[in-house]
């Protein structure tokens, strides 16, 4: 039997052998040398001249339903562990480069980790009186991250990222020499001003599509984000969102964008002729700025349900009529020069579709405290065309009815036109009088 034993002992030492045999024809590097391998080649590719642009997709405001879009950083990376950058989440931020640290670290993943304050912690940072967050509540930044785990083994001159606190999807592209010379140089700071100057000049941007498809552009140059809009064959309004951020050339989107008949990424500044365009193959599309919207699009049977509220803001909008912004300015002085010294703030028109209900909500100040006086009404539709009938209102609106009366006026006695409109504001509702044409205006609408 102990000799038995004695075999059995002999064939497993031989078996375990052949294993770390096997173990070492496989693996003829331990994972420590492997991982240093991989973060040596990442070093030397990053450390290229002449540099990347880097567009991270921030994810972490995900969670106060918030979409953000992107931000885009040229860098140029050392083989001292120092990276330089420009970005354009804000203008300075475009106009001055900065220098910063970096390590190159195996986490549970080889990860890129900015490791000393730089601009990419400027948008994380958790005190919305740095990073400027559209959060409610401070401790979010824009949900972005400053380490990034490398998604890819093998370094190529694209490379893919995924943050590792808020899983920010990003991507390193490299840089043409003409492209980092002329970020650092400040034409990234150009095209951010331009681009404000052009959304907040021309508010119809329309791309002309294929098969006479008009589709309106807008831009939300706060969270950065571009939309897309158009009526489908029954008349619906058909958008579609996409984050983009700035490069050198233009505007960049984080995924290609198929509309109108067009697949594109990119959207290009064309500084001779002051407009944005598209390119199919070499064919530029422009976009043009028409002086009236690209379509109108009737509210009849979607307000109250798929939009809910049209805000008319302190800001004049498109479309409001001269009657209108008269009558509007009357109102508002009247509220001020009355006994309460009161500032008019935002007017909201809100729809209940199922109750055939709105309430018209005029926001008041005096000093920094904000009343609401509201106005509540019934309505009817008939032919497209609404009817609004007071039914009660409560104390503050009761306070300022005189005052309001210009504009309280055409809502009591009129019937409306609800049409919706995209401009570079974003989608606008917009009520027309029929009693008096002269008297229209405009809303965000939501």
């Amino acid at each position: 039997m102990k000799q038995v034993l004695n075999y059995i002992l002999i064939f497993i030492t031989l078996f375990i052998a052949g294993c770390d045999k096997e173990t070492d024809l496989v693996f003829d590097r331990t994972p420590d040398e492997r991982i240093a391998e991989t973060l040596g080649n990442f070093q030397s590719t990053l450390a290229q001249a002449p540099g990347w642009k880097l567009f991270v997709y921030p994810s972490g405001l995900k969670t106060q339903d918030i979409e953000v879009g992107g931000i885009t950083y040229y860098v140029k990376f050392t083989n001292a562990n120092r990276v330089i950058m420009v970005s354009d989440f804000s203008l300075e931020m475009a106009l001055t480069p900065k220098e910063s640290g970096y390590r190159l670290k195996a986490v549970q993943r080889p990860s890129l980790i900015f490791d000393t304050y730089s601009y990419i912690h400027v948008a994380a940072d958790p005190d919305p009186e740095v990073s400027g967050s559209p959060a409610s509540q401070p401790g979010f930044g824009w949900g972005t991250d400053f380490d990034f785990s490398f998604t890819e083994i093998t370094p190529k001159d694209s490379i893919k990222l995924k943050g590792n606190f808020n899983g920010s999807d990003a991507i390193l592209i490299k840089a043409s020499k003409a492209e980092i010379d002329a970020a650092f140089a400040g034409a990234l700071a150009d095209i951010v001003e331009t681009t404000s100057n052009y959304a907040s000049t021309t508010p119809f941007i329309v791309l002309p599509g294929g098969s006479n498809v008009k589709i309106n552009v807008a831009f939300d140059l706060y969270l950065y984000v571009i939309t897309f809009s158009f009526l489908d064959a029954s008349g619906n309004i058909v958008t579609i969102n996409s984050p983009f951020s700035h490069t050198v050339s233009g505007l960049h989107l984080k995924s290609p964008v198929t509309v109108g008949g067009f697949t594109f990424q990119d959207i290009f500044w064309d500084d001779a002729n002051q407009n944005y365009y598209i390119l199919q193959g070499s064919t530029k599309i422009p976009l043009t700025t028409p002086a009236t919207p690209a379509f109108l699009a009737p509210l009849a049977n979607v307000i109250g349900a798929a939009y809910k509220t049209i805000t008319v803001p302190i800001t004049r909008l498109p479309n409001q009529s001269a009657d209108f912004v008269t009558k509007y300015n009357a109102a508002k002085t009247a509220i001020k020069n009355g006994p309460f010294g009161l500032n008019l703030g935002d007017m909201e028109f809100m729809f209940d579709a199922q109750a055939k209900r709105m309430d018209l909500n005029v926001i008041v100040f005096q000093g920094n405290n904000g009343f609401l006086a509201q106005y509540s009404y019934n309505y009817t539709v008939t032919g497209g065309l609404f009817k609004f009938n007071l039914f009660t209102q409560n104390g503050n609106a009761g306070l300022i009815a005189t005052d309001m009366s210009p504009l309280l006026n055409h809502i009591n006695n009129n019937t409306f036109q609800l049409t919706a409109f995209p401009t570079s504001s974003g989608l606008l509702g917009q009520f027309n009088s029929q009693q008096s044409p002269a008297f229209f205006f405009t809303g965000t609408l939501k």
